[in-house]
């Protein structure tokens, strides 16, 4: 095991002393955390340039109620009242306004309103605020009936016969803290598993790997490899959660997420450790079946595919996250490590399937393990050529 530890500590050391390593760590969420910022303060300043715009362009209307329903027009309404139509098209023909209302008078029974405007219009409704107005007076001229008329039904409390306690908060439209656990888990195993099939690959271009394995086993070789990039991704994760939390702690909407337990945070370390394992291993038999760094590069897609899947079914999955499709994926070992923290930071998962899936994923990542050790035994796989699936299941068997 000594030896698996030097394997460790040398691509440790070798991880972090490297400037694309902080790059990735500091520069690239400062990156990303800017471009949201710029994207938010140019959506606002959109939004307040088209509303200015409005303002400048709004021209007058008129409007002739004959049911006697109208009594109260707020200021800024832009409304002018007439007292028959033939003033309000004198009005019309000089340009004072844009067009008039005539609100019939049995609007109430009816509905009935009329509009006349120069330009047939059938598309862009001219009666905003009219409409409004013609609604506060409905109400007797109370804006604040108005307004909690107006106002959509919005469910603050929901009780079901089997209620669901969910921990995404009540204060975001969409339950943000297990997407964003997901991505986040997702990020970090791919981008560790990356650094491995890299180091790997590298090392066999430039016949490094000949060389070691001349001093330590395969399974050594491999262990050590990954224990010393999983200790940088964990180091990576712990970093980014730390100050994502922080800089959500500044966010007002962020406020209702809720706290997560200190059993969930268990759970997560537990299945990052192993689907790191398993994703990590896979990595590395690709790093070490490809003839270069090149050639791996354009199969890292096939083994990611799996952790990429909940991400396309994300909606589904943190608003169901006890539903089958929910369940099924928390137990498949190749899609858990990102399912079963999305489920455990939505809602409370029963505790046989959370021990289910963590079996099932540490049974898969010893079985992972130990096929791409054999892989860096076989001899064949470090000739510089791209291997047959004859010559891989040859490997395996050996």
């Amino acid at each position: 095991m000594s030896k698996s530890f030097i394997v460790m500590r040398h691509e440790f050391m070798t991880m972090i002393t490297k400037p694309s390593f902080w790059v990735g760590l500091i520069v690239v969420p400062l990156i990303m955390a800017a471009t949201m910022g710029i994207s938010l303060l140019g959506s606002a300043a959109a939004t307040a340039a088209t509303i200015a715009n409005k303002q400048n362009q709004t021209v007058l209307q008129g409007y002739i109620d004959r049911s006697g329903i109208i009594k109260t027009v707020p200021t800024g309404s832009n409304l002018l009242r007439f007292p028959d139509e033939a003033a309000a098209l004198a009005a019309l023909n000089a340009g004072r306004i844009s067009g008039y209302f005539i609100v019939a008078a049995d609007y109430i029974a009816s509905g009935k309103v009329t509009y006349v405007s120069p330009e047939f219009t059938p598309i862009n409704s001219p009666t905003g605020n009219f409409d409004r107005v013609l609604k506060l007076n409905l109400v007797g001229g109370n804006a604040t009936e108005l307004a909690r008329a107006e106002t959509a039904v919005t469910v603050q409390k929901e009780q079901a016969l089997a209620p669901e306690q969910s921990k995404g908060g009540s204060g975001l439209p969409f339950p943000f803290l297990p997407m964003f656990a997901g991505i986040m888990f997702m990020i970090v195993m791919v981008t560790s598993s990356s650094y491995l099939m890299h180091t790997v690959s590298t090392e066999k271009e430039t016949r490094v790997m000949e060389v070691l394995m001349s001093s330590v086993t395969p399974a050594q070789l491999l262990a050590g490899k990954v224990m010393g990039l999983g200790l940088v991704g964990f180091i990576q994760m712990a970093l980014w959660l730390i100050s994502s939390l922080s800089a959500l702690s500044y966010i007002p909407a962020a406020a209702s997420l809720g706290g997560v337990s200190a059993g969930s945070i268990v759970v997560a370390v537990i299945y990052f450790i192993f689907g790191y394992f398993t994703y990590a291993s896979l990595m590395a038999g690709l790093g070490a079946m490809m003839p270069g760094t090149r050639e791996a590069a354009q199969y890292t897609f096939f083994v990611i595919l799996p952790l990429m899947i909940p991400m396309y079914m994300v909606t589904a999955l943190v608003l169901e996250p006890n539903g089958p499709l929910a369940v099924i994926l928390s137990l498949i070992p190749f899609t858990s490590p990102v399912v079963m923290v999305m489920r455990i930071t939505a809602t409370d998962v029963p505790l046989y399937q959370v021990l289910l899936g963590a079996v099932l994923l540490a049974l898969t990542s010893a079985g992972v393990v130990r096929l791409v050790a054999r892989l860096f035994r076989a001899q064949m796989l470090l000739g510089g050529s791209k291997p047959r699936l004859k010559d891989i299941a040859a490997a395996l068997r050996a």
